[in-house]
């Protein structure tokens, strides 16, 4: 009895030892991968690392391009603002009238929030200019810089567009109205424009794109002086596209209902106290 209780009791004893060996293996074949796939450790903590470098390194890249992409309107674009209402009495005395240093640096300001300082007078006479220093946006966050006051027409309240202007002050960032735009103050042109939106003029614009904007001006109620009850605009054409970051005109031609044709002179109307647009010079009736 003792004999076969020895037996029994070792193969219980090897059994017991074989079952702890089979357990521990299995535990170390656990250990080896989560998903038991047996892959070493190692060699995947390495390939995960290499992985990481590798999406690392493309995401520096996204950024360096994103960085790289325009990021909206710059100093590069022209401010402008178009002041139409000068508060004061054109209709008597001799001569072309005046706006004091004073009286100019209080309309490049007023709009801007700011405090502005004109050097000269302005005397209302097209083509007339004066320097100034004011804000350079409405944010007032920004140092001063220089702006050129210039005398340009608007459409006239009391006659028929195209047989009468009032006078109005045209501020352009800068030392001097750009060359390119020059036709904006020249004799016969009246200007409008407006707002068009906060993206506008990001991208060149195409002429197809620049006729739409140019109609839209013109049948605007919002514009700076209104022209909508003028003609019936029906459509517009433009010679060429436009840069935001190139300050000249474009040609463009709009048509009427009843067949009559008007020369445009379009620019950017990159607005300092509004959104950007754009700026339309209205020469005449083509032929006329």
């Amino acid at each position: 009895m003792r004999t076969g209780a020895r037996t029994t009791t070792a193969r219980r004893l090897r059994c017991g030892m074989a079952l702890a060996a089979c357990t521990a293996l299995l535990g170390l074949s656990a250990c080896g991968t989560d998903d038991g796939s047996g892959a070493d450790p190692e060699a995947s903590s390495a390939e995960e690392s290499s992985a990481e470098a590798s999406d690392g390194g493309a995401s520096s890249s996204d950024d360096e391009d994103a960085t790289d992409e325009d990021p909206g309107p710059t100093a590069e674009r022209t401010s402008i603002i178009l002041v139409t209402e000068l508060g004061i009495d054109d209709g008597s005395g001799e001569g072309a009238p005046t706006l004091t240093a004073d009286d100019l640096a209080g309309l490049l300001a007023e709009p801007l929030g700011g405090e502005a300082e004109c050097t000269d007078e302005l005397v209302l006479e097209l083509g007339q200019s004066a320097q100034c220093t004011g804000p350079a946006s409405l944010e007032g966050d920004d140092e001063d810089q220089d702006w050129a006051a210039t005398a340009v027409a608007v459409p006239s309240e009391d006659a028929a567009l195209g047989e009468g202007y009032r006078v109005a002050v045209l501020f352009s960032a800068g030392t001097a109205l750009p060359e390119g735009a020059s036709d904006l103050a020249r004799e016969g042109v009246t200007l409008t424009g407006v707002g068009v939106g906060s993206m506008f003029g990001v991208e060149p614009l195409s002429a197809e794109e620049l006729a739409d904007a140019t109609l839209q001006t013109l049948t605007s109620e919002n514009a700076y002086v209104q022209v909508a009850d003028e003609a019936d605009w029906s459509e517009v054409t433009c010679e060429d596209g436009l840069d935001f970051t190139d300050f000249r005109t474009v040609g463009c031609t709009a048509a009427t209902a009843d067949g009559a044709t008007w020369q445009l002179h379009v620019a950017p109307g990159t607005y300092a106290d509004n959104d950007p647009g754009v700026l339309v010079g209205i020469e005449g009736t083509v032929g006329g």
